[in-house]
């Protein structure tokens, strides 16, 4: 955040920088000389950040003030026993200094955790600022918080961490703000999810504005002086309101500015204050309204497209910058306006594309984790298309606005052949696997799993979501070999939001992304679904309720009325026709399976997944696979894979990683297409009591824990999943930890070992080998001429290994019998599969269809390729 609107009295605010800390805590001693301090706003702060201000906080243990509900559900319903709670704990002479901004246990305060937390800061508001509104503003509580002022009830709030940040904590506090004198702002935080730590998370603040409401058009209207001059704070201080260079505003040019909804960002607060306020500090970045794409025109229909590439190649994305002006309020909405382009193939088939609206950004990096987007100047309508055939193309634009349709002239242009490798296909050869359209084969290579901040932020604002440090991840796993991702396509927030606009800091982030997965070689799961991780908050937190001015009076609406299936086609139209034509969409997985609306009806959600994959065949020309729902009947509802539901270590299941897939496979290996198998790993596992503490469900929830020295799950799972024809491996959900770690040494590995091969060729058969040890299990692989081996050790598994640290016996002087379909002479290439090298190669010949093999000693496990020698 801004240093000058922030820190103009540094020594007032944040005295607790000037003293001693003892590992990022406020020393008792410290305490105990200080404090009386106390916050003092003065009218040179605007914004005042307070993650390193004076805090203090007092812990009830699970117990002491117990009233049940806020440890048994998840719901913020003890509003009373609140109230009742804080008349006992305000009395408390034992509270203790604290900072907040960060989980508990990272800010090494791990016996917060599964607890309540009183938190309570002391702040001083002068009488002469009386006319303002002040809040209180944190990105997220976890997992739950009651906010009090004065002794007074405020509000309450609760995030579910695992689905999204759906909106800010924004608290206003000046009903109850003591002007001229000492207030006191205490917060109850609730921690009752397992195994990831509480706390007030990402940026906190207390902040003033001058009153104002907000215009239809997304204008600014002052509730009090209209002789004044005006300047708008954005973006948490970062940035400043403007028109090329002007920054102030008289009152009836902020009513009268006209802004898409998403611009402002309100979830950053939208701050406006008299000019002079500011003059000596003001934001270092504007947010130019000249630069902003407007979503309302009133012109006459015109459309022209005069600069594209004459000649591309094979695979090539072109882009269709284009000239368009109409009457409409909503670009989004195709009813509104709709431009197309009519493509006519070498081969004489025809394509429907839809262009789409967009506004750009610049990228800006506030500090190491946070990001703020720019408007950057632009024309906002383009048109994607990625062709499919060598030879010329025709081509011409439609469009139809409210009053009439008009269409372009013919164009052309040519195709030419290219090194491109086309899109992913379901192989004809061997279905099980993926192939692109050049032949060429893929088996996907984990791990998976969300690249996340170390507040686990997502969902929400994108402000938390860096695209530089996203990008610096994925090229982290591509480097490594790993070509595999799987990720909510809502991970940046919420795309289409009130009214039926795309918000589009959102659709910027999203499109970045597969760009970005695209350059890198790494083929991306798109889940789809705006629904699943959403109603938890609430029917009206959805831009299909009612209460959002849509047709949903009830959440099973959300999944049948005609209307709200309508504004859901109406924004995937719009994802599809920003993103499908890239190769890096590895299959489409719309609408996950676990709906609310599955308590009125089961086979309604299915429907209603089965319903927009079946209106997104008709939008995507480029054919993507699509895995519908989750489970063995994608194929029966018209799907070409099968995504397999997870191997996570859930209760009541195996901790054996290998036999675990091998027990999922006896109900899937049945199934001739590719099976996904997304995500698992240890992040549900319940950790029994040990010497590591008490019994604890998800006890790897966080990944904080992961203490491995090497991912052995991961690894595992890489490996039994080639051996057992799945289409993708190695998905360890905490992919972040395991990159964050270097462990990304296993994925090195398999690329090394599929180097050069070919999965969808030689048409590869599961076939059992001899093992002679019975503490040694293989897998095989087998092809005419050539045979694959994979033996591991069965001590070597993440809970024995990994987690209690228990070095595998090595096993020596064992044998191996590879099953081979030629009898003949072999040369025998044994595969180190943490280095991903031979690490040595022999002669052997085969006799009655074996070729036999001495096996060095295994401690972790070998890989073996025993080819024909011709």
């Amino acid at each position: 955040m801004n240093s000058h609107v922030f820190f103009s009295n540094v020594f007032l605010i944040f005295i607790v920088f000037l003293l001693p800390c003892n590992n990022g805590k406020p020393s008792k001693n410290q305490y105990i000389a200080e404090n009386e301090k106390t916050i003092q706003l003065t009218n040179t702060q605007v914004i005042t950040d307070v993650r390193q201000a004076d805090w203090e906080y007092y812990s009830m243990k699970k117990g002491k003030y117990e009233t049940g509900s806020m440890y048994q559900q998840r719901e913020v319903t003890d509003t009373i026993e609140s109230k009742s709670d804080y008349k006992k704990v305000i009395e408390e002479k034992s509270w203790i200094p604290i900072h907040v901004g960060r989980r508990w246990d990272v800010m090494g305060y791990p016996e917060l955790n599964d607890a309540d937390t009183w938190l309570r800061l002391k702040f001083f508001v002068p009488k002469e600022l009386k006319d303002y509104q002040f809040g209180f503003f944190c990105t997220a509580v976890d997992d739950a918080a009651h906010f009090f002022l004065n002794g007074n009830y405020v509000d309450k709030k609760k995030y579910v961490m695992g689905a999204r940040i759906h909106e800010p904590v924004d608290i206003n506090l000046t009903p109850h703000i003591q002007f001229g004198e000492e207030n006191l702002l205490v917060i109850r935080v609730s921690d009752f999810a397992p195994a990831r730590g509480g706390g007030i998370l990402g940026n906190v603040l207390l902040y003033r504005t001058l009153p104002y409401t907000r215009t239809e058009k997304g204008g600014i209207s002052i509730t009090g002086d209209f002789s004044n001059k005006y300047s708008v704070v954005l973006h948490l201080g970062d940035a400043i309101m403007s028109k090329g260079d002007k920054i102030t505003f008289s009152a009836k040019e902020l009513q009268e500015i006209e802004v898409p909804p998403y611009i402002l960002r309100d979830d950053e607060l939208v701050i406006v204050l008299p000019h002079d306020e500011i003059k000596q500090s003001k934001p270092d970045f504007l947010v130019d309204l000249n630069n902003v794409s407007l979503t309302s025109s009133q012109d006459i229909l015109s459309l022209s497209c005069e600069v594209f590439p004459k000649q591309v190649g094979l695979y090539d994305l072109m882009t269709f910058p284009l000239s368009l002006k109409g009457t409409y309020n909503n670009p989004f909405n195709p009813k509104d306006i709709n431009v197309q382009a009519v493509f006519t193939t070498p081969s004489g088939a025809t394509e429907l594309i839809s262009a789409f609206f967009q506004q750009d950004f610049d990228a800006i990096a506030i500090g190491d984790e946070e990001e703020i987007l720019l408007p950057k100047a632009g024309n906002p309508w383009k048109l994607y298309y990625r062709p499919r055939e060598t030879g010329k193309y025709k081509f011409h634009f439609l469009a139809q606005d409210r009053n009439k349709m008009i269409r372009t002239e013919d164009q052309e242009f040519e195709v030419v052949k290219s090194n491109n490798k086309g899109f992913l296909r379901v192989s004809k050869d061997d279905p099980r696997f993926f192939e692109f359209d050049n032949g060429e084969s893929y088996f996907g290579i984990g791990p998976s799993g969300w690249a996340r901040d170390t507040n686990y932020i997502f969902g929400g604002n994108p402000r938390w979501v860096s695209t530089r440090l996203l990008d610096e991840y994925y090229k982290r796993k591509s480097e490594a070999g790993s070509n595999y991702d799987y990720l909510l396509a809502e991970f940046f927030g919420r795309l289409y939001i009130e009214g039926g606009y795309i918000d589009q800091h959102v659709a910027w982030k999203c499109e970045h992304r597969i760009r970005t997965l695209e350059k890198l070689g790494i083929y991306w799961v798109t889940c789809y679904d705006d629904l699943c991780r959403s109603t938890v908050y609430g029917l009206n937190t959805l831009p299909y309720s009612e209460a959002q001015g849509g047709p949903c009076k009830s959440i099973e609406e959300l999944y049948y009325k005609e209307k709200s299936l309508e504004m859901q086609r109406e924004h995937l139209r719009y994802f599809v026709s920003r993103v499908s034509d890239s190769p890096a969409i590895l299959v489409w997985a719309i609408g996950d399976e676990g709906q609310s609306g599955n308590a009125f009806s089961r086979p309604m959600v299915k429907a209603w997944i089965k319903g927009l994959h079946e209106y997104t065949r008709t939008i995507d020309v480029y054919k993507h696979p699509h895995a519908i729902g989750e489970g063995p009947l994608s194929p029966v509802n018209g799907g070409e894979t099968i995504i397999i539901p997870d191997w996570y270590f859930n209760p009541g299941l195996t901790d054996d990683g290998v036999e675990l897939v091998m027990e999922i496979m006896k109900k899937y290996d049945k199934f001739n297409v590719p099976l996904i198998n997304p995500e698992g790993g240890m992040v549900q596992w319940t950790k029994p009591e040990d010497e590591y503490g008490p019994k604890r469900a998800g006890y790897y929830l966080s990944g904080e824990r992961w203490k491995f020295p090497e991912a052995i799950s991961f690894h595992n799972n890489l490996w039994i999943s080639l051996f057992m024809k799945n289409a993708v491996g190695g998905t360890e959900w905490l992919g972040h930890f395991i990159v964050q770690k270097n462990q990304l040494y296993h994925a090195t590995a398999m690329r090394n070992f599929l180097q050069g091969e070919s999965l969808t060729k030689p048409k590869w058969e599961i076939i059992t080998p001899n093992v002679s040890h019975p503490d040694l299990r293989g897998f095989c692989l087998q092809s005419e001429g050539q045979s694959w081996a994979w033996v591991q050790n069965k001590d070597y598994t993440w809970v024995k290994a990994g987690h209690y640290g228990k070095t595998p016996p090595v096993i020596s002087k064992a044998t191996i019998e590879i099953p081979v379909k030629i009898n003949g002479n072999y040369r025998i290439e044994l595969w180190d599969t943490h280095k991903g090298t031979i690490a040595s190669t022999f002669s052997a010949s085969s006799k009655n269809g074996m070729v036999s093999c001495d096996l060095p000693p295994v401690e972790k496990d070998i890989a073996i390729k025993a080819k024909l020698v011709k």
